[in-house]
């Protein structure tokens, strides 16, 4: 994946694409059909950032990169205050996504180390659907 193509596709989960419907932010706001359609979507944004991380995207201030992200971040602290189906999940996202993005501003070695350890870190909470309905 290119860094234009990587940007391209953080536009469409922040919403900002005539694509919107296959994001992240539509999906929050019109529902998803399960956490792993969620999931899938979370785990492609951070593809996209690691990306633009090598592309030296983060280096300098891109304030159309950091609008889109935080329209991301938004959207999961909306749905996590209407406190919609697994919002608890969607918790865990917001948090990983706003401590990988303190870390790629301040430039850090290892932004991306909450994101890389998520799955282990919360599978309490992210796996709890799966338990339940056994």
């Amino acid at each position: 994946m290119t860094t234009e193509e990587a940007r391209v596709k953080i536009a469409i989960h922040a919403g900002k694409t005539e694509n919107f419907s296959e994001g992240y932010r539509y999906a929050l706001r019109c529902g998803f059909c399960d956490v792993k359609d969620i999931q899938q979507k979370f785990d492609e944004i951070f593809i996209c950032l690691k990306v633009l991380k090598e592309g030296a995207c983060f280096d300098c201030a891109d304030t159309e990169l950091l609008a889109e992200l935080n329209e991301i971040l938004w959207g999961s602290i909306l749905y996590i205050n209407s406190q919609g189906d697994n919002y608890h999940v969607i918790g865990v996202f917001a948090e990983v996504l706003s401590e990988t993005l303190f870390y790629l501003l301040e430039n850090t070695d290892n932004p991306f180390d909450a994101f890389d350890y998520y799955k282990e870190n919360y599978d309490d909470i992210l796996y709890e659907p799966t338990k339940n309905s056994s």
